[in-house]
């Protein structure tokens, strides 16, 4: 890879102005990310509040509560169903789980 020179130190200002020449994007505080981490921590009932957790034992912690909130919604909306004398078709239950994405 070669490296270009200017010539004229007008053309290396006039890069800059026309945008050429980018600052690099800022990167997140590093004190916000563990705040949002606190915060995480503190919200999810699953997870240890009596000791250091890891960042991947913490989200691991965030993604097990929302599978369990998942299975609670679906728990709930069979009772619906069986109050109501409603269950869905064969047809209608092979869709919604073929449509399920559990990556």
């Amino acid at each position: 890879m070669r490296v270009q020179r200017c010539v004229s130190p007008v053309h290396a200002v006039m890069g800059v102005m026309e945008g050429k020449i980018q600052k690099a994007a800022p990167k997140p505080d590093c004190a916000d990310v563990l705040l949002y981490l606190e915060r995480l921590q503190n919200l999810v009932p699953m997870c240890p509040k009596d000791r250091p957790v890891s960042k991947l034992e913490l989200i691991q912690s965030v993604i097990d509560y929302i599978y369990d909130l998942e299975d609670a919604l679906v728990d709930e909306e069979e009772e619906e169903e069986d109050d109501f004398g409603v269950s869905p078709s064969d047809e209608e239950m092979d869709f919604t789980l073929s449509n399920v994405n559990y990556s």
